[in-house]
């Protein structure tokens, strides 16, 4: 049996140095944090802060990981895995710190879900095992023990798309979110596919980025247009937050939403058709992802076919902004 003695020889640390860095401490550098990792993986090595209470096989908890509590989007696909979670009489247990990972490195939970992109792939590669799976949905992954549930991000980009070139726009722009966001990259990814297959390329040269705010949808805009003597008729967003900053900015400027420029969102977040105007999105079913993630996280667990492991449906939705 593996032991951290193992993987702090092969990583060439000492043990201790070898627990401090699978812990997530901040005093390792990320160097040896990486070079530890790697060690572990390699050996198939998982840590187990359990062993005080290795009479008990199952804690009877999922964790469910995520990057932080702001923004709307999490409130319906947290409902959606906590109503499934308690009615099969587990715990839920909600992480969104981007530091340091007891929960998992410890396997505190019987099984997790990943929506935190802060969290390394190599980390839950260490940690995954047939006794504490995961379920991750904001990266693709290989490994026995790690399963996917993604969105359907280029069905979404293309329905916003085939809408707006129905519309008549020959010139489509794109806001998208930070670089280090699965989705956020698929649907820019997938919008950068789309333009060049319907020979519009020239919504390649106005790919504006932000931060999935408001603010930084309103702030990039706002720059763009101010540094701009020409502008797409049309701009798709990441998200809701994003559309509704850029529409912002845009009226500010003296321009009308749709008529100069028609804005498209994503995510359909709730306040998206309250907006002024309403923003024309693509509606992830949030709820019924989390759902259907949380009843494949229990099929895994007892053994289960994992039946309910699928992507959620899209609904291209068509308000005032387009």
């Amino acid at each position: 049996m593996t032991t951290l003695k193992d993987v702090a020889k092969l990583a060439n640390v000492g043990v201790s140095t070898a627990s401090y860095a699978l812990n997530g401490n901040k005093l390792i550098k990320e160097s040896t944090r990486k070079k530890v990792l790697q060690a572990a993986n390699e050996l198939g090595y998982h840590p187990n802060g359990n062993a005080k209470n290795l009479k008990r096989s199952k804690n009877e908890m999922i964790g469910l990981f995520i990057s932080g509590f702001t923004g709307p989007f999490f409130n319906q696909l947290l409902e959606g895995i906590q109503d499934v979670v308690v009615s099969h009489g587990y715990e839920l247990v909600v992480c969104a710190s981007n530091e340091r990972h007891r929960m998992l490195t410890e396997r505190l939970v019987d099984g997790a879900i990943i929506l935190n992109y802060h969290i390394e792939s190599e980390l839950l590669k260490t940690v995954a095992s047939e006794k504490m799976p995961l379920i991750v949905l904001d990266r693709d992954i290989e490994h026995p023990h790690i399963y996917t549930a993604l969105l359907p991000n280029e069905k979404g980009i293309n329905q916003a798309l085939k809408h707006l070139e129905d519309k008549g726009h020959k010139e489509i722009g794109f806001i998208a979110g930070s670089t280090d966001s699965y989705d956020g990259e698929a649907r820019l990814n997938a919008f950068k596919t789309y333009i060049k297959n319907h020979n519009l390329t020239t919504g390649l040269n106005k790919i504006l980025r932000a931060d999935f705010t408001e603010d930084s949808g309103y702030d990039t805009m706002r720059a763009f247009l101010n540094n701009s003597h020409h502008y797409p008729t049309a701009f798709v967003a990441a998200n809701d937050e994003m559309a509704m900053g850029a529409i912002r900015a845009i009226e500010e400027k003296g321009l009308s939403v749709p008529a100069d420029i028609a804005v498209v969102g994503f995510d359909d977040i709730i306040i998206a058709q309250y907006f002024q105007p309403s923003i024309t999105t693509v509606r992830v079913h949030k709820k019924q992802w989390g759902e259907s993630v949380a009843e494949a996280m229990l099929d895994i667990l007892t053994g289960s076919d994992t039946k309910h492991l699928m992507q959620p449906p899209m609904e291209f939705i068509e308000r005032d902004s387009t």
